[in-house]
């Protein structure tokens, strides 16, 4: 699983990947550091996930996209997380899907 969220007392966006490390059902686990405020923005379970971002608003919008894997290793979900970029309300980001993939599976 790939997730970005927000640590609002860090003012960041931070990149996490992780496995799933239980069998144990209907339990919560929170994957994002504890915080108030703090929140999940994207998660996806791409194997290579590319992130679309835009930061900025008129004259001084920015665009990238970024390879997560390339930013965040996988780690255990507990996991702080990398940082990704600072913290803006007007930060956009969607994960770009792949050409021709057809339905991503959950599990292998």
């Amino acid at each position: 699983i790939s997730a970005v969220y927000v640590d609002i007392k860090a003012k960041q966006f931070m990149a996490k990947r992780f496995k799933v490390e239980t069998t144990t059902l209907k339990s919560r686990f929170l994957f994002i550091k504890e915080g108030k405020g703090n929140y999940v923005e994207a998660v996806t379970t791409d194997e290579e996930p590319i992130l679309a971002m835009q930061q900025g608003r008129g004259a001084q919008i920015r665009k990238g996209k970024l390879k997560i894997a390339k930013i965040a290793d996988i780690t255990g979900y507990r996991a702080v997380g990398s940082k990704l970029a600072d913290y803006s309300k007007s930060t956009e980001m969607e994960w770009i899907k792949k050409e021709g993939t057809g339905q991503q599976s959950l599990f292998e």
